[in-house]
């Protein structure tokens, strides 16, 4: 009986002693894993042409995002997480038009890809109060405007790029409460890069 006893009470130290390694593990390998799916899609979907620039830029584009991440792993993180909601995206806008995905099903993706970066930014940058509602209402949000887009005639990389832009400006804004005038420059400007590759309709 006092050996029951003895083992019940240690029983949690030790599952907490080794939970903690794998935590450690899945935070250390969650991004370069994440990285190196969504750029071998970006590559699997000819983006930039059938050509060898497609591939030297999706091997050049990893190489460089790891080399970063493991020199400097606290510097390269945002950037690394909205490099990774750029292709995110765009790799959504791609199952989407390309498989025929039903809106609905798209929108679903999409809330819970943006959940999930932004729960891991926040958890890497030690923001995590009121975390969880903030990604439910970014994440709505970036559905929302997703949806607009998708009828909107221009190319998925700019697509992808203005959600981006506004993920970007969600962060460091509203969550790290930064200076909004350079982060209103950014979210402008791609905007207006977003009008100038849309292709019109001719009347």
């Amino acid at each position: 009986m006092t050996y029951w006893l003895s083992w019940g009470r240690t029983l949690l130290p030790r599952l907490k002693s080794q939970i903690e390694p794998a935590k450690h593990l899945i935070k250390e390998i969650f991004l370069p894993v994440l990285i190196f799916i969504l750029i071998g899609l970006f590559w699997l979907s000819k983006s930039l042409g059938q050509g060898s620039l497609n591939n030297v830029f999706a091997v050049v584009l990893f190489l460089g995002s790891m080399y970063w991440y493991l020199k400097k792993r606290e510097e390269s993180t945002e950037f690394l997480i909205f490099l990774s909601a750029f292709l995110g995206f765009f790799t959504l806008y791609n199952i989407q038009f390309v498989f025929f995905v039903p809106s609905w099903i798209a929108e679903i993706l999409v809330f819970i890809f943006t959940l999930l970066i932004f729960t891991y930014l926040a958890y890497e940058k030690n923001y995590l109060e009121n975390s969880l509602l903030f990604g439910i209402g970014l994440s709505v949000c970036i559905l929302q405007i997703f949806f607009i887009l998708s009828f909107w005639r221009t190319n998925p990389l700019s697509k992808s790029f203005i959600i981006t832009a506004l993920f970007y400006g969600f962060w460091f804004i509203v969550v790290k409460k930064e200076k909004i005038l350079p982060f209103t420059v950014i979210i402008v400007l791609s905007l207006i890069l977003v009008i100038a590759t849309t292709r019109w309709p001719v009347i």
